[in-house]
């Protein structure tokens, strides 16, 4: 779900990790379905996912783009990317409110 909603994970994030995430990953980067979490309808539900602008999009008013960005940056997965919770605060969905 990550992955679909998100992205891929960064290839330097994985190559970083240690030998016992490997297990976590198929053809070494992407993400394993969790053990006993497979079945037909999660496997569709996860497929009908969109990418998280689109699923914002859909449920917000289009006026409402920063907070489109915002997301993106609280749910990076890179933490020397993500946005802090000071940035987070100072970002202008929060000062430029609709």
């Amino acid at each position: 779900m990550m992955e679909r909603v998100l992205g891929p994970i960064p290839e330097h994030m994985i190559h970083r990790s240690n030998k016992r995430a490997e297990k976590y990953f198929k053809r070494g980067s992407h993400l394993k379905w969790p053990e006993g979490g497979v079945s037909r309808e999660r496997i569709s539900a996860v497929k009908k996912l969109g990418h998280l602008k689109d699923i914002v999009s859909r449920n917000v008013d289009s006026s409402m783009s920063s907070l489109t960005d915002l997301l993106h940056g609280l749910l990076t997965y890179d933490p020397t990317k993500r946005l802090t919770a000071c940035q987070a605060l100072d970002h202008p969905f929060f000062r430029n409110p609709t």
